[in-house]
């Protein structure tokens, strides 16, 4: 039996992952959607989209065995935080909508959101608790870090390396064979053609760092 999934997150991001959540368990591809976690208490209580907010993400904490778990915050070191503090009791579900396109082949950790027309390659690996936005791509061989996010309409090429925590601003794209250190933020529009170290800020065309 598939086990109810809890959203944690209530903002524009999570709202698109509960979609995609509904639209798996109509496909028979995931369990029903039961609600929704915030630490904003103003919002307890209510609904969003017509799914109950039900209280503080510690509502988790004595039900972990009951449900299924997508951290929905855009904010990679926070999914991070998030994660680390339930640990490994936490039953991570991965929130992958019917219109993207995966290879029989690929690897999708759990935890991972991919938004319509994400199209993951043949041998390409995408981390826990990674996002993939809407049309981003990610190419054979290609690895993406735990905990990264890929904005609309990013492309990773084949055989590259992008480390745990990697932001790719929207558009930007990484050109075959580079690698890409954990924590680096690359901007919006970026071209990647030489590899970049970690923890830093990376922007233009080609892609420079920001001191």
């Amino acid at each position: 039996m598939m086990r109810p999934v809890i959203i944690v997150g209530t903002g524009g991001h999570a709202r698109e992952v509960a979609e995609i959540v509904q639209a798996q368990h109509a496909a028979g591809q995931g369990g029903p959607l039961h609600g929704m976690l915030t630490d904003d208490q103003t919002q307890h209580g209510t609904t969003s989209l017509g799914i109950q907010i039900l209280g503080p993400i510690a509502w988790l904490t004595s039900r972990l065995s009951q449900f299924s778990v997508i951290i929905a915050i855009g904010d990679n070191a926070t999914r991070q935080r998030i994660a680390h503090q339930f640990g490994s009791e936490l039953h991570a579900a991965s929130a992958i909508s019917p219109y993207a396109i995966i290879s029989p082949h690929a690897t999708i950790g759990a935890g991972a959101m991919l938004f319509p027309n994400a199209v993951v390659g043949p041998l390409a690996s995408i981390g826990p608790h990674s996002i993939m936005n809407v049309g981003a791509s990610v190419s054979h061989d290609s690895t993406v870090g735990a905990f990264s996010n890929l904005n609309p309409g990013s492309h990773v090429a084949g055989n590259c390396q992008l480390g745990e925590g990697v932001a790719l601003g929207m558009g930007a794209n990484v050109i075959q064979g580079r690698s890409i250190g954990a924590w680096t933020v690359v901007g919006a529009g970026a071209v990647v053609i030489r590899d970049l170290p970690s923890q830093v800020k990376a922007v233009g065309v080609p892609t420079r760092l920001l001191i």
